[in-house]
């Protein structure tokens, strides 16, 4: 039988790898290794930088200032998993993969919660409790040194790349995030590949045992990485372009709950403390918040001051606390009025709140780029590789044009509001229920828009009396 190969394939009009030159790279895996061995390079020199010479402006820049904002928060609701399919130390995970042991994984430790985990109490948590510990180059250097050693051991342990899957939590979060963009991987269809493979080589070719050619038809590419392995085995394979957040209106065949809770999760410990604590806690009504009264309370009680921040410790857990009960709670009540069990609710409404943190973010994003990010990372290139370079922030807070990011946020609720009315649909429920149901499903984007209006009214207020 014939392989895919050597089969005449017409690309579809939507499938950008019609185009040869882009065919020829981000479907090309040596092309793309080539990549990711100058990232992985480049990440190491970062890191050694970072330890040998503390207090260096190059280590903070590449992981806070570029990686991070632009290949994760940027990329993420239009590219998709970019920052995957150029990730390094995915490069090193299925390199070393060759030559370690194979061995499975145990049980236990395939549990999808591990890597996002990681990243809220090892990343998110220690920022807010002791603001600034991740402006030092040293602890930066240390953080993802942590994680390079955890790529290395476990992939010379296990097989199917577990690190990926399991440990990484950039590997966790992105898949899931990336629902929202418009980019997507599948196979051509499942009986052509019946017709010209004696064997699905996309899969076999997946070093983390996934089959391309089932991400149509379950609507979910599950933990793919877009590392084009497939690409390389099969001309089969297609990368498209769909509809802005294309699979969050589908059925999906098999709904997973970690992918919802990364959605909770996260809108709760960046998104909304973050507006808590950076945003409010930053203005001139300071000393009227809940969380600014408790945390200084708790900070004379304990008699335990800085570094530790209360402050910051509550903006957290009542940020956490107020998503937890608005979107369970309104969930719950949703699935009481459509008569339908919790665990169904959840699993398809939950996926509409996927574009709040990550378009909502790009508000915070771009506005750094022009006042803090832009410098850094041309100023910690300089100084990286000697160059006699020194750049100026492009803006200053007190500019009012930066206001036209204000918008993102707004889109953020409209497009979840709008994908939350068409999973409703999915109940068969109209006219009074399917309005309640809607109204109590969205009261998490109800109380993000309130917010966001009243940051907002407080910024442009502050910044006229000052």
């Amino acid at each position: 039988m014939r392989k895919f190969k050597d089969f005449p394939l017409e690309r579809e009009g939507n499938d950008i790898f019609k185009f040869d030159i882009l065919y020829k790279t981000i479907g090309n895996t040596n092309f793309l290794s080539f990549l990711r061995l100058l990232l992985l390079i480049l990440v190491l020199y970062a890191i050694l930088w970072g330890i040998f010479s503390p207090d260096n402006i190059f280590t903070t820049g590449l992981f806070w200032g570029f990686f991070w904002p632009f290949f994760m928060v940027i990329t993420l609701p239009f590219l998709g998993n970019i920052f995957c399919m150029i990730c390094p130390l995915g490069f090193l995970v299925r390199t070393v993969e060759k030559y370690g042991l194979k061995n499975r994984i145990p049980k236990f430790l395939k549990n999808p919660y591990i890597g996002f985990s990681l990243l809220i109490f090892v990343y998110w948590v220690p920022l807010y409790v002791f603001p600034g510990i991740f402006r030092s180059s040293f602890i930066t250097a240390l953080f993802f040194l942590m994680f390079f050693s955890m790529a290395v051991i476990t992939s010379y342990l296990y097989s199917n790349g577990v690190f990926c899957k399991y440990f990484c939590p950039i590997g966790r979060i992105s898949p899931a995030f990336s629902r929202v963009g418009f980019f997507w991987l599948s196979a051509y269809n499942k009986p052509l590949c019946n017709q010209v493979c004696n064997k699905p080589d996309c899969a076999f070719a997946c070093p983390y045992k996934l089959s391309p050619y089932k991400f149509e038809s379950n609507k979910s590419m599950e933990t793919c990485t877009l590392c084009m392995e497939c690409a390389g085995s099969c001309k089969g394979i297609k990368y498209s372009i769909k509809k802005w957040s294309y699979s969050l209106f589908e059925k999906i065949k098999k709904p997973n709950y970690w992918e919802v809770w990364i959605y909770i999760v996260f809108l709760a410990v960046i998104t909304i403390t973050m507006r808590f604590h950076h945003g409010l806690g930053h203005s001139y009504i300071r000393d009227e918040l809940p969380w600014v009264n408790i945390g200084k309370w708790l900070e004379e009680t304990t008699g335990i001051g800085k570094p530790f921040d209360w402050i910051g410790l509550m903006a957290l857990v009542m940020a956490m606390s107020i998503t937890l009960v608005l979107v369970l709670g309104g969930f719950y009540i949703s699935a009481k009025i459509l008569k339908k069990p919790f665990k169904e609710v959840f699993l398809n409404l939950g996926y509409a709140l996927a574009p709040l943190m990550i378009i909502g973010s790009l508000s915070h994003v771009f506005t750094f780029f022009f006042t803090h990010y832009y410098h850094e990372i041309v100023n910690g290139f300089a100084q990286a590789f000697f160059l006699d370079i020194k750049v100026e922030p492009i803006a200053t807070h007190k500019d009012k044009w930066l206001r036209i990011f204000y918008i993102f946020p707004f889109i953020a609720v409209f497009w979840s509001g709008f994908i939350m009315w068409k999973r409703l649909g999915f109940f068969e429920v109209s006219g009074i229920k399917k309005v309640l149901a809607y109204t109590f499903s969205s009261l998490i984007l109800i109380f993000y828009l309130g917010l966001t209006i009243f940051q907002f009214y407080i910024r442009i207020i502050y910044s006229n009396h000052v």
